[in-house]
């Protein structure tokens, strides 16, 4: 099997070498203590034997050195030295006998015998036994010794691998084969040898344990395996739940920016670019919403009209104007300012049959509004509508659609704010005319005053300069009117100074000459692009159009009418003349026809 372990020592092997180790050297430690013991026994045998030889033969020895006996003492002695051990004696006698046999040897023991006869010392007798013959037989003993438990050791470690192999080698490696096949590849539990459980020693308990950690561990893996699940289940889930947040973030980014640009080019927007930015508002909002059709309606009186509508191309746009006197439940909720949401138009039976008969009518699914809100109150809707299907916006959609509403309706109401500036810039511009009017016109005759024949003036001094042309001014004065409003009143005086307006202003008719009341009854006469020959006819015409009015004046001194002095002076246009000083050499002319007589005009031609 691939990846199972390799046995570098099985316990057999080990334990053949332990045990002939071990029985090695324990034999060799008993054969050296036993060979120790023979040795000392074989020596001690020895001494035994010499001493017991001795003390047999000893009188005889020492008989036959006191009698000089050579023969027996050789004889005795030869006798002695071929015993076994004896390498050697020796005896050495005082009267002079001295006999020696055999050789010395390296180890040899010797032991020292006196020689006395009858109480006299005769000598000594040295024997010496040959330790290493001793040796020799011990070394031969210990060779057979070592023979036998060599094979007693081989043979007993025969028979203990044998056991080992039946009792304990064999099933540990069908313990091993069975372990290797656990959760390898069907993750399944591997039963095991019934023979191996039923075992009351160490292996089956072994073999037990391994089942009940099998068993363990098969519950570990389901375990393992379900979190795995749950864990993967989590994962898929939370990708799912980030990519769905992503796209949320990118769509509130995309709505947010669409917002921004909206409302700012709402801020920036033109009087007549209501229309187009509308338009855009509902474009975006169709963009970003699952709907169908947007609609900008704004209230007007009962009646809910149609600003801007979006829809997808093949619907039809409802352009008609709603009556909202029917749609109760729809006016109390604009009340609220606050978003009307409608997931399912069907749910509407009941509760607000009218709007329910309206967007039906309209085939609108669902449909969720905005008001659109000065800030006190609703004046129009922001309506998004599906027709195909129940739409669901949740929170953060709605409040979106509640900021475009918001935009919306500021656009609105700059554009009323914007209508009513114009309004009043239009009313206060007409105003301001009426005023200048009223400030720049005499209020009895409706001629002008004094400042506007002054910018006329100025104006004719301009335009004279730049075209080359003449044109004259003229002062006249009432004659005696002082006189005139004594007798008759200020009422009556009132009506003649009409009477002499009207009568001036028919004869000067051109739109660019000038006729203003400048004084009590002082008049000043403009007459543009005029001539030495058309200023003495025209100024007197002026003259007898007034005594022709036959205006009775029984305080006149010159006329029993009512007649005028008039001086006028004719302007060239190389003349440097302000014009304060033309009308002070105009009233000067006019001071002269007084003092010539009054009823009459003085002119001066060559200013």
């Amino acid at each position: 099997m691939a990846g199972r372990f390799q046995l570098k020592t099985p316990i057999a092997k080990r334990l053949v070498i332990l045990i002939i180790s071990a029985s090695t050297l324990f034999a060799l430690l008993s054969v050296a203590i036993q060979l120790a013991f023979n040795y000392m026994g074989a020596v001690r045998h020895a001494e035994s034997w010499v001493d017991d030889y001795n003390r047999a033969n000893l009188a005889t020895i020492e008989r036959a050195v006191w009698q000089s006996d050579q023969q027996l003492l050789e004889k005795l002695l030869r006798g002695l030295v071929q015993q076994q051990y004896v390498a050697a004696v020796e005896l050495n006698s005082i009267g002079g006998v001295d006999v020696q046999l055999g050789q010395q040897v390296a180890k040899q023991k010797s032991y020292l015998y006196p020689l006395n006869w009858h109480g006299v010392v005769l000598g000594e007798l040295r024997i010496g036994l040959d330790l290493s013959l001793i040796k020799q037989d011990i070394t031969a003993q210990a060779l057979v010794i070592l023979f036998t438990n060599g094979l007693k050791t081989f043979l007993m470690s025969l028979i203990i691998l044998l056991l080992v192999g039946y009792l304990v080698t064999g099933d540990l490696r069908l313990l091993a084969d069975t372990a290797d096949q656990i959760f390898t590849e069907q993750q399944e539990l591997v039963p095991l040898p019934s023979r191996l459980l039923q075992r009351s020693d160490e292996i089956g308990l072994v073999a037990s344990s391994m089942q009940q950690l099998q068993q363990r561990l098969q519950v570990g893996l389901d375990a393992r395996m379900k979190a795995e699940q749950a864990l993967q289940q989590y994962h898929q889930e939370l990708e799912e739940s980030v990519q769905q947040r992503t796209e949320e973030l990118n769509w509130q980014t995309d709505a947010n920016q669409l917002l921004s640009e909206i409302s700012l080019a709402f801020l920036n927007q033109k009087p007549n670019n209501t229309k187009a930015l509308l338009q855009r508002a509902s474009s975006a909002i169709a963009s970003l919403f699952p709907v169908e059709l947007v609609a900008v309606l704004e209230f007007e009186r009962q009646q809910a009209v149609y600003r801007d509508v979006w829809a997808l191309p093949g619907q039809q746009n409802p352009f008609e104007s709603i009556d909202l006197s029917p749609l109760g439940q729809l006016k109390r909720r604009m009340v609220n300012v606050a978003p009307i949401v409608v997931r399912d138009v069907a749910k509407l039976r009941r509760i607000a049959p009218n709007e329910y008969a309206l967007l039906k009518k309209m085939k609108i699914n669902s449909f969720i509004g905005v008001p659109l809100s000065d800030g006190r109150k609703s004046f129009g809707l922001l309506a998004c509508a599906s027709l195909k299907s129940c739409v669901t916006m949740d929170e953060h959609q709605v409040i979106l659609l509640s900021q475009f509403a918001a935009a919306v309706s500021g656009l609105l109401i700059s554009e009323k704010n914007h209508i009513a500036m114009a309004r009043l810039q239009n009313e206060l511009l007409q105003v301001n005319e009426r005023l200048q009017v009223l400030a720049e016109t005499d209020e009895l005759t409706g001629l002008v005053n004094r400042r506007p024949f002054k910018r006329e003036l100025s104006r004719a001094v301009t335009g004279a300069r730049r075209r080359k042309s003449q044109f004259a001014v003229m002062m006249a004065d009432i004659d005696f009117f002082k006189a005139y409003n004594d007798h008759y009143g200020h009422v009556q005086g009132d009506q003649a100074l009409k009477q002499v307006a009207q009568a001036l202003s028919k004869v000067v008719q051109r739109s660019d000459d000038c006729v203003a009341r400048v004084g009590g009854e002082e008049f000043a006469i403009l007459l543009s692009d005029a001539n030495k020959q058309e200023l003495p006819l025209m100024a007197q015409r002026i003259v007898d159009e007034v005594a022709a009015l036959q205006i009775e004046h029984l305080g006149s001194n010159i006329a029993k009418v009512l007649t005028i002095s008039l001086g006028a002076v004719l302007v060239e246009p190389d003349d440097v003349l302000e014009p304060a000083k033309l009308l002070e050499m105009a009233d000067a002319c006019l001071y002269q026809a007084k003092n010539q007589g009054r009823n009459r005009a003085v002119f001066d031609l060559d200013s």
